[in-house]
């Protein structure tokens, strides 16, 4: 079973919303203002996708659900209706809400999976008040930008570029090719926030990207210099120092590691010439 990285409760990013309307495309094919939130749920999918190592897959209840989690757990009080239960990290979500959230990350929502066992401890149903109860997080050091569009006859098309925030200069994590459309249920939703649906989203090739590509290699683990790096030696014998976000996931399965088990990371090459890991398995 893959494994589900937890939300990282180190702070939360304030999108600003949209302005409200009818999606107008300009003459000159800039991308219209209605559109510029649309990095959250994109956000969460890129994520969700990058540090589960899955593909959009609707149609998979245990993505479906990791996915809304990762998209409500950050992002869902920005909605009036979503509240935090007192005393807790849970916020409370109306089943209505949660459809709503669904329909913004999936162009062909149906309907609700019924919760998958993958997602226990992370969300519930309580049918009694008909609401979702989802642990809060947030996105981390990282930030989520459209560096490009274009108006196509079947919908907007962006380019999503995920950076981390961790050093002093951003750097390109990873780009992602998404396809958006006029979200079908917004004839339905009172207070819209968000005026798109995705329908697809695709990681661009790693030769693609520019500066540095994430590399993947099977390591042993030596163990750790301090809570944000740990030494592994490679393939080819050689010993590097890894960074990695002390307050990810990923530094839980490092510290869980014992020296000379295996790993396999995903890195790339900072400015600097330090190696960052941003994903692991």
């Amino acid at each position: 079973m893959k494994r589900i990285f937890a939300l990282i409760l180190t702070g939360v990013m304030v999108l600003s919303m949209a302005a409200c309307g009818k999606t107008e495309v300009p003459e000159d094919n800039t991308m219209p203002d209605n559109m510029a939130n649309m990095t959250a749920p994109v956000d969460a999918l890129a994520r969700c996708m990058l540090e589960n190592n899955l593909t959009y897959d609707p149609a998979d209840p245990d993505f479906f659900w990791i996915a809304l989690y990762y998209f409500t757990g950050a992002y869902g009080l920005d909605h009036p209706l979503i509240g935090q239960e007192e005393g807790s990290y849970q916020l409370n979500i109306p089943s209505s809400v949660m459809e709503e959230h669904a329909s913004v990350l999936f162009a062909e929502y149906d309907h609700l999976f019924d919760l998958p066992s993958i997602m226990k401890g992370n969300v519930s149903y309580d049918p009694d008040v008909d609401a979702y109860f989802v642990s809060r997080g947030d996105i981390g050091l990282s930030e989520m930008k459209f560096t490009d569009y274009e108006k196509t006859e079947d919908g907007h098309k962006v380019r999503a570029e995920l950076f981390s925030t961790m050093a002093e200069e951003e750097e390109l994590i990873q780009a992602y090719e998404v396809t958006l459309v006029d979200n079908p249920a917004a004839e339905d939703i009172d207070n819209l926030l968000y005026f798109y649906s995705v329908a697809s989203i695709v990681p661009v090739a790693a030769e693609d990207l520019p500066n540095s590509a994430a590399t993947v290699e099977t390591a042993i683990f030596n163990g750790l210099a301090d809570s944000h790096t740990a030494e592994l030696t490679l393939p080819d014998g050689s010993v590097q120092a890894f960074q990695f976000d002390a307050d990810s996931d990923i530094a839980k399965v490092m510290g869980s590691l014992k020296e000379g088990d295996g790993v396999t990371i995903g890195y790339t090459e900072k400015e600097n010439g330090s190696l960052m890991i941003i994903s692991i398995e």
